[in-house]
């Protein structure tokens, strides 16, 4: 295979391109190996941080003058698309105490390979969840389909128990118009469905409502929360006005058990707020932004074993719960 060298924005962050006539994304390795832009259907559907990155992806000066980590206060949410390990928590060493993170969120990942529709990627090696982490960004070339393959593996010499979390962050403006019922984020549901956990609401949470009985909705609001959900069909969907469509596909396993009271799904929404959020270690939401969340099944993992989890991103110009059925 052969391996361009990555290219790189003029603060010399790199940066790999994969493209395809329909679309074309941008990786950055260096920054926790995130997909931070996808533009496709004449749209760009990733939020960024445009404190940190500008228009052309290069740093900002802020970017360049960032303290240490230290909490939640200090954290850099640069965007995008990443992989996490869950249950998130500071409780116990069973549970990842980030963000932020200096290896698995903001730390530089090793290009392992990539051409111009594939990039491989590892993390370091984590002391404090004992996992290493792969991602594979593989776009298609012939129709509007972006996989994103992640890796989760034992690097220990005992046993360690995770579950494989992707976290997509959109843009609120960029799909959200209150006199279009299409617009949100959209669930796959089955039978095995119950209410909603709510995770996370200092001051409200967002609302799954149910359209039929095989999707939900959630609607765009002004509220800083996270709600859970459990018994999906393994998809979840941001539509845009218009109708564009970014649906996000991955593997169920009813009956195990998964993080966050069996959460498959989970959606956190915020928008900017002037006081710092309890509980939170001063953090403060500056942006509007909706994060779609995916997980796997909690698993054991022996040394060397790997925890595989694949979401499988289409778009199209076809909103649920057609996309969905």
């Amino acid at each position: 295979m052969t391996s361009p060298e990555p290219m790189t924005n003029h603060e010399n962050e790199p940066l790999i391109r994969l493209a395809a006539p329909w679309g074309e994304a941008v990786v950055l390795p260096g920054r926790g190996g995130r997909v931070i832009s996808l533009r496709a259907a004449g749209r760009e559907w990733l939020w960024r941080n445009p404190d940190l990155l500008d228009a052309s992806l290069g740093l900002t000066l802020a970017a360049r003058r960032l303290p240490a980590p230290t909490g939640f206060a200090s954290w850099a949410n640069w965007g995008g698309d990443k992989t996490w390990p869950a249950p998130q928590g500071w409780s116990s060493a069973q549970e990842w105490a980030g963000p932020p993170d200096p290896v698995l969120d903001a730390g530089a990942y090793t290009v392992l390979e990539h051409d111009d529709l594939r990039v491989r990627m590892r993390s370091g090696d984590d002391p404090r969840t004992g996992l290493a982490v792969t991602r594979t960004v593989t776009m298609s070339a012939g129709e509007p389909v972006l996989v994103v393959d992640s890796e989760l593996e034992n690097v220990t010499d005992h046993p360690v128990r995770w579950a494989a979390w992707t976290v997509t962050q959109f843009a609120t403006e960029s799909f959200r118009d209150d006199d279009d019922p299409r617009c949100g984020v959209w669930v796959g549901l089955t039978e095995r469905h119950r209410a909603p956990v709510t995770l996370f609401a200092p001051d409200d949470a967002p609302v799954l409502e149910r359209v039929s009985p095989s999707a939900g909705r959630v609607p765009v609001r002004d509220v800083v929360g996270k709600i859970g959900i459990g018994g999906t069909a393994g998809w979840l969907a941001v539509v845009a006005p218009g109708g564009a469509t970014l649906t996000q596909r991955f593997d169920v396993r009813p009956g195990a058990p998964y993080p966050d009271e069996g959460s498959e799904i989970a959606v956190w929404m915020q928008y900017p707020k002037e006081e710092e959020l309890e509980g939170l270690e001063g953090l403060r939401p500056t942006a509007r932004l909706v994060e779609a969340e995916t997980m796997s099944p909690l698993t054991s993992l022996a040394p060397g074993e790997v925890l595989r989890h694949r979401v499988t991103w289409s778009v199209t110009d076809v909103p649920p719960p057609v996309a969905g059925e």
